[in-house]
């Protein structure tokens, strides 16, 4: 089986714990069609694993209490689709921070210690770019923690494309958290998994990135009150489109049930101007040296010299040691293929419609639909 078809048969989800599983299918009802075998692999690779969870579980609670407070991270937010992967990837490649391979975010709840045993193995099966935007992913490239997330607890965004049939409300409450349930359930797992994950580079701060953590600034802050933010933003008519073709993909690849019935593109109308006004108002809290604002086509016009104000805003060190490993990724990613779309008439004049806001706060113009291309990264 090639490598770009082994997610075919092992979803993401083979790396949950039972509870998670079972607390999803009773959510969510069971899986049709194919979805069926793949979640009954996963399933059985949960329960196949208990003993490694059970002891690292343990360990981990033993380990953390002895080691006192984790260090605060540095988060990289911004809504799906604005570049936080590219951006992940140049801070990563400095070497500065602790990053979370792909195999350990699969097995988050064996990540210390099976994990690594299984990881040369694992890797051999990687798929070589990621499913949306054919970006390289290598065995040590820093990873999204939703990933890790959606398999130790059922409150992930995630769920709605593995389990679509309710996925309108469970991609709402994943991003969101509307209630202090919700909050305190999703904090007690990021908790967990940031300690567990500190333990990768306890000299370094840990560098973790994900759009959920978008709408959620107030509920990390009062796990960590000295974390440091950087937000990244794009042109909001290129992630509409991008947004909506890549959650096309991920349905199409990972959805465990039928998906035909799924609003995409009024999902995406609602969600982007909830998370993103969220995300404003709860940074205008902040003091400046805690978050900083970066441009997207700004950072990839000029990246060594967005880098640089990143690290000089949030205090992050020596940026001259850094700038020459950051020049060596950049160099190996130059032919990386970027592929071009054109905007149509109906979503240049929807996007202007509801997020004419956020299209004026962060500068942008429609694009001329007729002759613009966007590019996407």
């Amino acid at each position: 089986m090639p490598r770009s078809d082994w997610h075919r048969v092992f979803h993401p989800l083979c790396g949950a714990d039972p509870t998670t599983l079972l607390r999803l299918i009773a959510r969510n009802g069971l899986p049709s069609g194919s979805g069926l075998l793949r979640l009954t692999i996963a399933l059985a690779s949960s329960i196949g694993r208990l003993p490694f969870t059970a002891a690292e579980r343990a360990w981990t609670a033993f380990a953390l209490h002895r080691a006192g407070p984790v260090p605060p991270p540095v988060f990289i937010i911004g809504h799906m689709r604005s570049g936080t992967t590219h951006l992940h990837n140049l801070l990563a490649a400095s070497g500065q921070f602790a990053t979370v391979p792909p195999v350990l975010a699969g097995m988050p709840w064996e990540a210390l210690g099976l994990a690594r045993v299984l990881r040369p193995f694992v890797e051999q099966y990687l798929p070589e770019d990621r499913l949306i935007d054919g970006v390289r992913v290598r065995s040590d490239s820093p990873t999204e923690d939703e990933i890790a997330l959606a398999n130790m607890h059922a409150l992930s965004y995630y769920h709605a494309m593995y389990f679509p049939r309710r996925f309108e409300e469970t991609y709402r409450r994943g991003l969101l958290l509307d209630t202090g349930e919700e909050v305190a359930q999703w904090q007690r797992t990021l908790r967990h998994y940031v300690g567990k994950m500190s333990a990768l580079g306890p000299d370094r701060p840990l560098l973790l990135k994900n759009p959920g953590y978008t709408a959620q600034i107030g509920p990390i802050r009062a796990l960590w009150p000295d974390a440091r933010f950087v937000h990244i933003y794009r042109d909001p008519y290129v992630v509409f489109e991008s947004t909506r073709r890549a959650l096309r993909t991920v349905l199409r690849e990972l959805a465990l049930q039928s998906h035909e019935h799924v609003p995409i593109d009024e999902v995406v109308f609602e969600l982007y101007p909830r998370m993103m006004s969220r995300l404003l108002e709860e940074a205008d809290r902040l003091p400046g040296h805690a978050i900083v604002h970066v441009r997207f086509e700004e950072l990839e016009r000029d990246p060594l010299g967005r880098l640089e104000r990143i690290y000089r805003s949030l205090r992050l060190g020596d940026y001259g040691a850094a700038r020459p490993r950051i020049e060596a990724y950049l160099h190996s990613i130059q032919d990386y293929s970027k592929s071009s779309y054109t905007f149509s008439k109906e979503s240049v004049g929807r996007v202007t419609e509801r997020w004419q806001p956020f299209v004026t706060r962060f500068g942008y113009n429609p694009p001329d639909p007729e002759r613009c291309a966007a590019r996407r990264k």
